[in-house]
């Protein structure tokens, strides 16, 4: 018995400990977010801007336009905007959303996440060649919504982290943006 008990209590005390452990999304959460995934691609294949922010999570507006003291409609405005001005010297000519090889996650809050290898090619205005861009979308539900985050660097990932307190702690690092060229 005395072996017994340490180890039992060893096992426990791993567990606690752990990293949330991954876990296969349900039929379910697989359909639903796969297809807010196609209506966003499909969206953006159609340049249509206004459909392509609905995958920004309420709370991240929230936060933002508290940031900033403005209202949510400027917030997206002018993120907008900024993606206007980005796409009138450049253009993406291939972006894939391979869910098929993500990753699925809990937060410490039982919170399921997914981290879902993005690949998109950007041709600036006076390249001859599209340059690859690997990075990862983090997608989780917020109420029966399926929502989709840039989380390439440390400023998104802090908005991601005020918004939503139960990402406080993930660790991101491994999902920063590689740039190449193809």
């Amino acid at each position: 018995m005395t072996f017994r008990v340490p180890r039992t209590l060893a096992a426990c005390l791993l567990l606690l400990a752990a990293p949330a452990l991954a876990r296969d999304l349900t039929p379910d959460e697989q359909a639903s977010l796969q297809a807010r995934i196609d209506s966003f691609e499909q969206a953006f294949e159609q340049g249509d801007i206004d459909a392509v922010f609905t995958v920004i999570p309420p709370g991240i507006l929230a936060t933002t336009s508290e940031t900033y003291d403005i209202t949510e409609a400027q917030v997206l405005t002018a993120m907008k905007q900024a993606l206007a001005g980005m796409m009138e010297t450049a253009s993406i000519e291939e972006y894939r959303i391979d869910l098929a090889s993500a990753t699925v996650r809990e937060t410490s809050a039982g919170r399921v996440y997914v981290l879902i290898p993005t690949t998109a090619y950007v041709r600036r205005d006076g390249q001859d060649e599209a340059r690859r861009s690997d990075t990862v979308t983090l997608a989780f539900q917020d109420g029966d919504a399926w929502y989709l985050v840039r989380i390439d660097d440390a400023q998104q990932v802090g908005v991601l982290e005020t918004a939503y307190p139960d990402f406080e702690g993930v660790d991101f690092s491994e999902t920063r943006a590689t740039q190449g060229s193809e």
